[in-house]
This record gives C-alpha cells, structure tokens and sequence, in this order.
C-alpha cells in the first residue's frame, strides 16, 4: 500500500470541496475529471468527482463528497489518509483506501476504484 496524502479537514474541506495536495495524484493530468467510486463500512457507493484545473490550483474533490461528509458526520479537525493500492486487480482499475479518524477516535477504511473521463 502505497500512502498519497493525510489531511486534517478544515472548513473549506467540510463546506464546499477537498483540497488534495499536488502530490496525492501525481499521474491526474491537468484539465481532466475523473469520477471516484468506493463503498463504505456499510456496503453504500459514492461517487466523488475529482477535477484538477488545467492551469494552476489544486485537485479537488466533488460531488458526493458532500453527502459523505453529512452521512459520516465528518467536521473541521477530522482526519483521512487516502492511499493507492498497487496490488489490486488491473482490470478493477486503480484501487484507493481512505482511512477516516473522526473525533472519537474510530477509524474506517473505504475502497475507491477511478474511471476516467
């Protein structure tokens, strides 16, 4: 398991979008989305649009982000690790673990899978 990035939520990141750092997907070309799918502790998929800017910025994070944060009860202070895994199956596309540690302390990981658009 390779790690990308940890991130300590703040209010941007709980509010309106998240910021991934540059280095999180060094492979994500610029100007291009790609939709995030991965299923939760409870079986659920979200889907996540990622869009990093053709010129400049940060990727972001989209979409179901937002209805994952709410469900989860996600808030500023909150902790995710999100990690791509190599070892997954190539014809299940790139497989990510994000790993959520909220206020209590409890920690759960998801499995996410990209398609391109």
């Amino acid at each position: 398991m390779e790690k990308n990035f940890t991130k300590k939520l703040n209010n941007i990141d709980v509010e309106r979008r998240l910021l991934l750092s540059e280095n999180c997907i060094n492979d994500f070309p610029r100007g291009h989305e790609a939709y995030l799918k991965f299923k939760d502790e409870d079986g659920q998929v979200w889907t996540f649009r990622c869009r990093a800017p053709p010129v400049g910025g940060s990727p972001a994070l989209y979409g179901d982000w937002f209805l994952f944060v709410r469900s989860k009860d996600l808030k500023a202070g909150d902790v995710i690790e999100i990690a791509l895994d190599r070892e997954k199956d190539q014809a299940a596309g790139e497989q990510f673990t994000i790993k959520l540690t909220g206020p209590d302390g409890i920690q759960c990981i998801k499995t996410m899978d990209t398609k391109m658009v």
